[in-house]
């Protein structure tokens, strides 16, 4: 579980020197990149060290452009990012799920700082094309001016609503998305090339991954996830309810956000909480490296996340939990515990959720598997360890198979 607004979670290796040259620091971020995982492949990697970062991040100081962080450029009028420069660690992910190779085409979706377009552009090399696209001008014209002034000048930079694509340009080996959806864009599907690649931020209720599909005729097959974070798609297929503010820099999203009484919410939180000593699973399980997170944002109705802009005020970034409104109970999921506010409804949920999930053989990440079917089409029906989560455009169907 877990929404968040910059890309992908900070891997593990030493912040860069402050005084290094960029070309000594971006050496140094491909080596914690290669040892974390990130890249796996010598053809991302010799991406990774050839692309400047520092020309798309003029602003920003070496030492700092070169540490393995998302850096956001614009936010909206409320405080929330509009457009960022994504990590290079899920940069790398994603490049890697997929599998790009030399001459093919690729479309982008989110143009960012125009960095992400460079990258992917050196694995294509000078016979394959990268169209970038952005729904905010002043972004896409930024992206275009610092991919040229890196030698990039061939990469298409457009404005346009990514979620109807780039039809100019199909059909695509690979279309990938650096915003979060919650529902495929038929477009998406239609300028693929049959067995080409759609990566894209997928948001199931409050669960972000990184999914890579593979089309096979109308249906696409996922075949890499893993956790991801990403600000949402804008436009005309952007998320329908993502985020409800609720005042003081905080925000509320899952299942029915827009419906839950705010007010009680708020009264809740301004309780003394009470930690859970109880459960049949330590609090890491809760995340997606555990596994326990998939399945509350799947199975649990009442399954939240509360996101703030103003982390040293609050002393968290995101919390997840479930609400129980008409039990007047809330229970959250922190780094050092599980606390409840209110009745002990909510816990009781999340002592059955974690008992249920023991009994399913503990599934993670790994053992997740996605499909996305036209709406209306024969996605097949839920039952105990299967979803159906319909959607405007498209149907998902979300499954656990053998690693």
């Amino acid at each position: 579980m877990g929404y968040h607004p910059h890309v992908g979670q900070t891997l593990p290796g030493q912040p860069p020197a402050a005084g290094a040259d960029p070309s000594a620091l971006r050496a140094a971020l491909v080596q914690r990149l290669l040892r974390t995982g990130a890249i796996r492949s010598p053809a991302v990697a010799a991406a990774f060290r050839a692309v400047p970062r520092e020309r798309f991040l003029p602003g920003l100081a070496p030492a700092e452009t070169y540490r393995d962080d998302a850096v956001v450029t614009r936010r909206d009028e409320g405080g929330l990012p509009s457009s960022s420069s994504s990590q290079p660690s899920i940069m790398a992910i994603m490049i890697e799920q997929a599998a790009l190779a030399s001459g093919q085409r690729v479309l982008e979706i989110g143009a960012g700082t125009g960095y992400n377009a460079a990258v992917m552009r050196e694995v294509v090399g000078p016979q394959g094309r990268v169209v970038t696209v952005d729904i905010q001008p002043d972004v896409a014209e930024e992206a275009e001016a610092h991919l040229r002034a890196a030698g990039y000048a061939d990469v298409v930079v457009a404005v346009a609503d990514g979620g109807f694509g780039y039809p100019g340009e199909a059909p695509y080996d690979c279309i990938m998305l650096t915003a979060s959806v919650s529902d495929v864009s038929p477009y998406w599907r239609e300028q693929l090339r049959e067995r080409g690649v759609l990566v894209l931020p997928l948001r199931l209720r409050t669960l972000g991954l990184s999914v890579a599909f593979e089309k096979h005729g109308p249906v696409l097959t996922s075949r890499s996830i893993t956790g991801s974070g990403f600000m949402h798609l804008r436009g005309a297929f952007g998320h329908g309810d993502v985020m409800v503010e609720m005042g003081d820099g905080l925000y509320l999203s899952g299942p029915g956000a827009r419906e839950m009484p705010l007010d009680l919410l708020a009264s809740l939180l301004a309780e003394r909480p009470r930690a859970l000593r109880d459960l049949v699973v330590s609090v890491n399980s809760f995340g997606l490296g555990g596994g326990l997170g998939i399945y509350l944002a799947l199975e649990e109705p009442g399954v939240i996340d509360i996101f703030t802009t103003q982390p040293g005020r609050w002393g968290f970034h995101t919390l997840s939990g479930i609400f129980d409104v008409e039990g007047r109970s809330l229970c959250l999921v922190r780094q050092d515990a599980v606390v409840v506010y209110g009745s002990d409804a909510a816990a009781r949920r999340m002592r059955r959720r974690a008992e249920e999930w023991v009994a399913m053989g503990r599934p993670g990440v790994d053992r997740l598997r996605i499909e996305a079917h036209p709406s209306g089409g024969a996605a097949g029906d839920a039952h105990p360890g299967r979803w159906v989560i319909p959607g405007r455009w498209s149907t998902l169907t979300v499954w656990y198979g053998p690693v």
